[in-house]
């Protein structure tokens, strides 16, 4: 089967980069595989980062053709010309902004009149944008229209597109575990170590982009209640604010626990993934909404439970109890105790077990046939 790829790719940093370079080496165990991507993938006026590009010394690299650029128009037509020209039975289109709209519109548009024999698959990571604003309903329908079927990561995702697009074909399929960043382990005495952490500390991670919906303002004010029962609890939080941490820090210092809170305010490299991962007892994702989160595979990579609210497709992956908790959102309370819970029972090695039980609901191989049944049987899939 030949199969052309659209979505971002090193040296474009971020999970949906690292998600697509993955999908496509997995795709070529088994299909010849064309992967188009940008040479910059948004105007800098519409990135809240403070750049777009990975300088990761051990980035996720694969064969790819970074013929994209958002500010030229020229570079849509190009990228669907050498898309119609590898002839391929399907087309994945990486779907996450609704600032991508018009070029996907027309990339969609052209394969569609140039090569009609080609399936168009919209592989949508956000089909509602956390963060809303106006219009993004409008342009996602307008961006997703010559789509002949979809594939989404969650039942909430699904409903939120066959709003936009009834009757549309939507395959829902579970995230793939993002386990190549524990190939490399390091023992969780040495993270810490590293991290100047002491080695018998209750460590609980929050990693990735600060935003709004992630709701980390819930999680340290958690912080309180947890050290009065686990007076050993640290708290890493782990990734570039796209918000003022102001806030954050004067509520650290009213309540008098900036020693037990690390702020790493910036983008995290491969290479440094590893060691907090490892450091780590407990990865908190605290949300106030989603559809997935790549975090989630992440820490499951490394077998860490999670702790994180029913919202989304969360409560999908993970399951209560069993690989982690679910609480509900917005309440600091709730989270407090789930963390209390985790580290005064000692349920790590428990979760990891059940987590390593798990690794087969969320493979890359799973994912990757999704696409294949679209061929072989194009009808509507799902997993729940």
């Amino acid at each position: 089967m030949r199969i052309a790829v659209i979505g971002p790719a090193y040296p474009i940093r971020g999970g949906i980069s690292h998600y697509t370079s993955i999908m496509v080496q997995n795709m070529r165990s088994r299909h010849n595989v064309l992967h188009i991507s940008y040479r910059k993938q948004y105007p800098d006026f519409l990135y809240p980062g403070r750049t777009q590009l990975d300088d990761s010394k051990e980035p996720v690299i694969g064969e790819c053709e970074p013929l994209l650029s958002f500010i030229n128009p020229l570079s849509w037509t190009k990228a669907a010309r050498r898309a119609c020209k590898f002839e391929p039975d399907i087309l994945v289109l990486t779907w996450v902004s609704p600032a991508l709209a018009v070029q996907f519109r027309l990339i969609s548009w052209y394969v569609k009149q140039r090569s009609p024999r080609t399936s168009i698959i919209f592989l949508c990571h956000n089909v509602v944008q956390h963060e809303r604003r106006p219009f993004d309903s409008l342009l996602t329908r307008f961006a997703i229209k010559n789509g002949d079927h979809f594939i989404v990561h969650g039942i909430e995702s699904r409903d939120k597109l066959l709003a936009l697009e009834p009757g549309a074909a939507v395959t829902n399929i579970a995230l793939p575990t993002f386990d190549f960043f524990a190939s490399r382990i390091i023992s969780r005495h040495q993270a810490r170590c590293d991290l100047g952490l002491v080695p018998d500390a209750a460590v609980a991670l929050y990693f990735g982009f600060v935003r709004p919906y992630k709701g980390l303002k819930h999680l340290i004010a958690a912080v309180p209640t947890v050290i009065k029962e686990v007076p050993e609890f640290h708290l890493l939080v782990v990734g570039e604010f796209w918000e003022s941490r102001t806030m954050y820090e004067r509520t650290l210092a009213a309540n008098g626990i900036q020693g037990v809170v690390t702020i790493v305010d910036r983008y995290i490299r491969n290479e440094e993934v590893t060691r907090y991962f490892s450091a780590a007892d407990l990865i908190i994702l605290p949300y106030i909404s989603a559809t997935g989160s790549a975090i989630v595979q992440v820490a499951y990579g490394f077998r860490k439970p999670v702790l994180t609210t029913r919202v989304g497709g969360l409560p999908e992956v993970v399951e209560h109890g069993v690989t982690g908790y679910l609480v509900e959102p917005g309440d600091p309370w709730a989270l407090a105790q789930a963390m209390i819970e985790f580290f005064k029972q000692g349920r790590s090695t428990e979760f990891a077990r059940n987590i390593e039980l798990t690794r087969s609901n969320f493979s890359w191989d799973s994912l990757v046939e999704a696409i294949e049944a679209v061929i072989a049987d194009p009808v509507v899939l799902d997993t729940d």
